[in-house]
């Protein structure tokens, strides 16, 4: 009797531990859970030489593997284009080296937009001021200043868009990288 009580008690917990979760990394905001990291998720990082993305492959010694696919569109014998896996590169790093995390872009894309007005604002001015040096004043081809100004102010607004930080999420006082090993 006593068999059949151990059996069918293991048979209760074995599948809790074999579908436990394994190793993961914890991203933490002032002490709350942001957001986990565990095998098979996509993660959006900086090691401070730019954002990388990967998927994450193992955890090892409290460092992160990951796998980044290479897809790009290929022509095929009936000239349509796929997407195809062209190659894959698997890389590790030790988690402490991770100095941001990426949010995921939800609405409006304001670094694109501020490339946009960059870059018009920028051609724009340009174009305004060669006007000023080429042109005689009073013509048909001069540009006025405020054209000028506009264009320049469009100009600053693109960077300043450009260079906002808002789709990391910096390692240090606010956010916590955690490594949770259950072994």
């Amino acid at each position: 009797m006593i068999h059949k009580i151990i059996i069918f008690l293991s048979i209760l917990i074995l599948p809790a531990s074999a579908f436990a979760q394994g190793e993961m990394l914890i991203l933490k905001k002032k002490g709350k859970v942001e957001k986990s990291f565990f095998k098979g998720s996509e993660m959006w990082f900086d090691l401070g030489m730019g954002m990388q993305k990967g998927n994450i492959y193992q955890f090892k010694n409290d460092s992160v593997f990951l796998v980044w696919y290479d897809v790009r569109p290929v022509m095929t014998s009936l000239g349509i284009t796929i997407s195809d896996t062209v190659s894959s590169y698997r890389y590790g790093f030790p988690y402490r080296d991770i100095v941001a995390i990426g949010k995921a872009q939800k609405g409006w894309n304001w670094n694109a937009a501020g490339a946009s007005l960059f870059g018009g604002g920028s051609l724009l001015t340009i174009a305004g001021l060669a006007t000023w040096v080429f042109a005689e004043k009073d013509t048909r081809y001069y540009a006025r200043p405020g054209f000028v100004a506009a264009s320049a102010a469009a100009t600053g607004i693109g960077y300043l868009l450009l260079s906002a930080k808002g789709h990391k999420m910096k390692i240090g006082r606010k956010f916590t990288l955690e490594y949770i090993n259950p072994h």
